[in-house]
């Protein structure tokens, strides 16, 4: 969405009073939906991802300019698939090209949507389309929509998913005659995303976001120690050796490498609060962090599947 003027005041005025609207029927939306005016979410805070950046770029300018399409004889998809392991940035992209195409960007959690509303599910997201076909531009956002899968829960939440499944079909089939207007949906688990969803003419243009390579990781360890010293307004790193850290960091995602980072930042903060020596942050610093994270992981695995007893 463009900044300023009349019509982004009026429309901001209808966000405002969707959310309200919501609210008041269905409760508290936090964890559930979000409705963010363009983001500031800059595609180059987002490390490694070549390819996937790339086209993420191509979007965005079917979404500011979708002569360009007309141009050169084609059509924008409308809809894209960002599929990955957790942590691996699906949500940072979607973000991104909200940012970059300047238009609001609605973020429905799909699996808190169905717990929480099961069977008004599909009545929220009628409503969101109806709002962002009204605005003629948006980015929705389906985060995790592998939760729509027909065969989890109960017979109660299998009717709610297949209600929403319908309407998200319906919608997306109405969504051609739109042309600045994407869905664009996240999974870590293509597997089990509804086959009609990603049918042709629907979410059709997948995208994979996998786990970094040597030198992404290095870009990301770099983007966040650069964004910690702008916050900070000064140096808080030495030199560091890139080599030895990365050999530490078989199978981490990019969201594993900003909170080692985050942890060794918050362990100086510990260092200076109780009066010791906090020293700018040595190779030495993030490589026993690592340690202490993959740690804490290792347990977050085992209660997860119920072997930490």
């Amino acid at each position: 969405m463009e900044k300023g003027g009349r019509g982004g005041e009026v429309f901001l005025r209808k966000l405002e009073d969707l959310t309200m609207r919501l609210e008041k029927r269905f409760g508290d939306l936090r964890g559930k939906m979000e409705m963010v005016p363009s983001p500031e979410a800059p595609l180059e805070d987002i490390g490694g991802l070549g390819a996937a950046k790339r086209e993420i770029q191509g979007l965005s300018f079917a979404l500011r300019n979708p002569e360009l399409h007309q141009r050169w004889g084609t059509t924008p998809p409308k809809g894209i698939l960002l599929y990955g392991p957790p942590g691996t940035g699906k949500t940072l992209l979607a973000k991104a090209l909200a940012s970059l195409a300047q238009t609001v960007f609605y973020h429905l959690r799909i699996p808190n949507i169905i717990s929480k509303w099961h069977a008004d599910s599909g009545e929220v997201i009628q409503e969101v389309f109806a709002l962002v076909k009204e605005a003629g531009r948006g980015i929705l956002f389906l985060d995790e929509v592998d939760a729509l899968a027909l065969d989890r829960g109960s017979e109660e939440t299998r009717g709610a998913s297949r209600r929403l499944v319908n309407t998200i079909l319906e919608n997306l089939d109405e969504l051609k005659a739109y042309d600045q207007i994407l869905v664009v949906a996240s999974t870590n688990r293509p597997d089990a995303v509804d086959p009609a969803l990603i049918s042709p003419g629907r979410i059709d243009r997948l995208i994979e976001v996998p786990l970094p390579g040597s030198e992404d990781k290095r870009q990301i360890l770099e983007i966040h120690q650069r964004k910690a010293e702008r916050i900070a307004g000064r140096r808080l790193f030495q030199g560091l050796d890139y080599d030895s850290i990365l050999a530490r960091t078989v199978k981490m995602t990019g969201s594993d490498l900003a909170e080692v980072i985050r942890r060794t930042l918050e362990e100086k903060v510990r260092l200076e609060g109780s009066g010791g020596p906090a020293e700018l942050v040595t190779t030495e610093d993030i490589l026993r962090e690592i340690e202490n994270y993959r740690r804490i992981k290792e347990v977050v695995e085992k209660i997860r599947y119920g072997q930490y007893l």
